[in-house]
Formats: C-alpha cells, sequence, structure tokens
C-alpha cells in the first residue's frame, strides 16, 4: 500500500475491502486473497507490479503455463490465461465477446456457461488444447446427469426472493426428491463417526438448510448437500466435546486409555465399554462418551490426511503422508482449520459454499485456507514454519 502513495482508507474504498481487513494484511497477520490482489490491480494499475510476480511471493501457486492440467480450478486457469495475455478485465470481455461483469464473476468463482467456455477456448488456447481437453481437467465443467437437472431447477428460482411463494414451492419440491439422498448421506456421515443415532438429527435439518441456501452458479447440489450434512454432524460432537464431553476427556480419558491398554493384555482381547466400566468402577455411559470423543476428534484427519497434504501441500509418496511429522503438522492447525481445509480440499466445494456452511465471511474463508496451507508448505520445506499466529 506504501508503493501506491495511499493510505488504506481509500484502498478501502477503491477496492471495497475493509480498512480493518487492509490493516491485517499490511501487518501480515493475514494473506491477501487472490480476489482482493486482482480488483486491486485492475483499479490501480500502474504500481507497476502484475499479479504472476506478486503470486508467489504470497503462496500462490503461479505455473505460467497455458496446460489446464497445472490448475486446480477453471476461475484460477481463468485468470492465468488473462495474466498471460496481458489483458485488463475489459480487454479480455471484448475479446470474448461478453460483459466484463461475466470475467469478474468466474474469477470469483461462478460457474461459466458452456457457450462461454467454448469462446474461451477458441479464443486463447486453440490449436494447442480444445474443449474436451479444458473439460477434462476441471471437474466443475462435467456434472452428471442429477447435478445438472438439480442445477437448472435451482437457475429456474434463484432470482425470487426468500418469501415468494413459487420460490418455496420449487425449493419443497427439491427436498422431497432429495429427501432419501440426503438420508442416506447421512447415515454415511453417522457411521463414519461411529454415531449412526445422528443419522436421524442431522438429514433432514442438512437437506433443507441446502436447499434453501444452495448457490447454482457456484456448484452442484450433491456436493453441497453432503457439506451441510457433515458440518452438521461434526457441529454437534464438537459442540459436545467442548462442553460436557470436554470435561469427560479431561477428567477420564487417560484412565479409561490405561484401563483398556491393560485389559486387552488381560483378556487377549479388546474390552468392552462395559468391562473397562466395571474394572474402573464408574459409569458405563462415561466410558461410551470417552470413546466417542476420541474417536469424533481424530476422524476429520485420520481418514483424509493422504488426501488434504497431497492436494493442499503437494508432498510426495503414501509413505511420506503416513509418517508422523504430517500428521503433527495437521493436528497443530486446529479443529477449525481442519474443517475449512476438509470442505475446500476434500469435498472441492468453492469458498463461498464455505463461508455459508461456517458461517464466516468468503474473505475470512479463503484468508484461512491460504494462510493454512502457505504454513503447511513452508513447515514442509527447508524452512522454518512460520509462527502459528491468529487468522
Amino acid at each position: 500500500m506504501s508503493e501506491l502513495g495511499m493510505s488504506s482508507p481509500q484502498v478501502a474504498r477503491l477496492t471495497g475491502h475493509a480498512p480493518t481487513t487492509l490493516a491485517r494484511y499490511k501487518a501480515g497477520k493475514r494473506v491477501p486473497t487472490k480476489a482482493f490482489l486482482l480488483d486491486l490491480l485492475e483499479k490501480a494499475p500502474n504500481i507497476g507490479l502484475s499479479f504472476d510476480q506478486l503470486a508467489p511471493k504470497l503462496g500462490y501457486r503461479w505455473s505460467g503455463s497455458k496446460d489446464p492440467g497445472c490448475y486446480e480450478s477453471f476461475a484460477d486457469y481463468f485468470v492465468a490465461i488473462r495474466i498471460m495475455e496481458r489483458r485488463n478485465r475489459d480487454q479480455f470481455a471484448i475479446k470474448l465477446g461478453v460483459a466484463t461483469q461475466d470475467v469478474i464473476d468466474i474469477e470469483h468463482g461462478v460457474l461459466p456457461d458452456t457457450l462461454l467456455v467454448k469462446k474461451f477456448v477458441r479464443v486463447f488456447l486453440r490449436p494447442d488444447f480444445s474443449v474436451a481437453d479444458v473439460t477434462q481437467a476441471f471437474w466443475q465443467l462435467r456434472p452428471d446427469a442429477l447435478e445438472a437437472e438439480l442445477r437448472e431447477r435451482f437457475l429456474t428460482f434463484q432470482h425470487l426472493p426468500f418469501g415468494d411463494s413459487t420460490r418455496k414451492a420449487m425449493e419443497d419440491s427439491i427436498i422431497v426428491d432429495c429427501a432419501p439422498m440426503a438420508e442416506n448421506i447421512a447415515k454415511s456421515v453417522a457411521w463414519r463417526f461411529r454415531r449412526p443415532e445422528l443419522a436421524e438429527e442431522i438429514w433432514g435439518e442438512g437437506l433443507v438448510l441446502a436447499a434453501r441456501n444452495h448457490d447454482p452458479r457456484r456448484g452442484f447440489f450433491p456436493g453441497y448437500l453432503r457439506a451441510r450434512i457433515r458440518g452438521l454432524a461434526r457441529g454437534i460432537i464438537w459442540g459436545k466435546m467442548q462442553t460436557g464431553v470436554g470435561n469427560v476427556l479431561r477428567e477420564y480419558g487417560p484412565m479409561v486409555r490405561e484401563a483398556e491398554d491393560f485389559l486387552l493384555q488381560e483378556f487377549g482381547r479388546g474390552p468392552t465399554e462395559a468391562e473397562i466400566a466395571h474394572y474402573l468402577d464408574i459409569p458405563e455411559s462415561t466410558v461410551g462418551e470417552v470413546s466417542r470423543a476420541l474417536i469424533a476428534s481424530q476422524a476429520a484427519v485420520s481418514e483424509n490426511l493422504e488426501f488434504l497434504l497431497h492436494h493442499a501441500v503437494d508432498v510426495g509418496s503414501a509413505s511420506e503422508l503416513r509418517s508422523g511429522k504430517d500428521s503433527e503438522l495437521v493436528d497443530r492447525l486446529g479443529a477449525e482449520i481442519k474443517e475449512l481445509l476438509l470442505l475446500h480440499y476434500e469435498d472441492q466445494l468453492p469458498t463461498c459454499e464455505v463461508a455459508t456452511i461456517t458461517g464466516m465471511t468468503e474473505d475470512d474463508v479463503i484468508a484461512k485456507v491460504k494462510w493454512a496451507v502457505a504454513w503447511l508448505r513452508s513447515a514442509r520445506g527447508d524452512l522454518a514454519p512460520r509462527e502459528l499466529v491468529p487468522v
């Protein structure tokens, strides 16, 4: 900002970001979002810097390649091609024959229609790459029949206000049609956390919230529904861990684990919760709560560590992924950051949907994810990990 010769409030007015957010960027407490950088460079083009120069310094991957296989999302690829063409948004839009707002929307995560993708390929990529090459590289551009059909249904009423009777009727219709899907997802999620009784508690609420808040321009409903239901389950389990269950863990956790190890050697098999409770002379329900809390605290990372680190940190072999160092690094990020990484990298949800699920602003989601990935990358490299500061 000092290079701009402008104060934080002036930059805030220019980019539409809050002055407090800019102050955190300036103090190094948050990594500037890609959207902020693109908006800043677009509205202050005379600072003598370009996105490809700034990106590596801030932890954003920059390959400088036209190969779509080098990018994680179509939005990233779209931005990269525009930067390599050395065109601002207005010039890029004119070349594509679309409105400038269409270019801005795609850079902020809105899915393009098929016609725009074809124009994009014809104008900027042929003969090196075809529409098929681009579509194959990005799962967002190849929905299955159900995803496409639900997306069209959502698009028909998205413009209507929430209180509109037509919108409510169409939302209700989708809820009825997707109820079996939601129940199956809830059962799978509940079994994953070893809490099958949760399924009945989370499928209905998850389905209603997903139908009400889904933005079809930014993703597909089945994935969003899965993330909402999973988020509800984690919220319930972690909420209990932070209250009564947390106290149980602190008071009884070590003794339950020691008793389990002792009885395992004594019986030659895993002891039941009733046997552990009898040995310790505590209620069986207490042993059950300790066991479920331990499972809940480990499940989110242990089952997804390989996928998460492979995509977020670009680590090497499967043996490296299972090493103690990787597990320790992910654990140090904390439950909130783990949740964001799982939603963004495993469920492959755009940041706007992650923001809706977690109740954060989109800027906060982007900043926290980018900070976590940058920290993990530095922690796995030759440099010492940067300090774990609040984001």
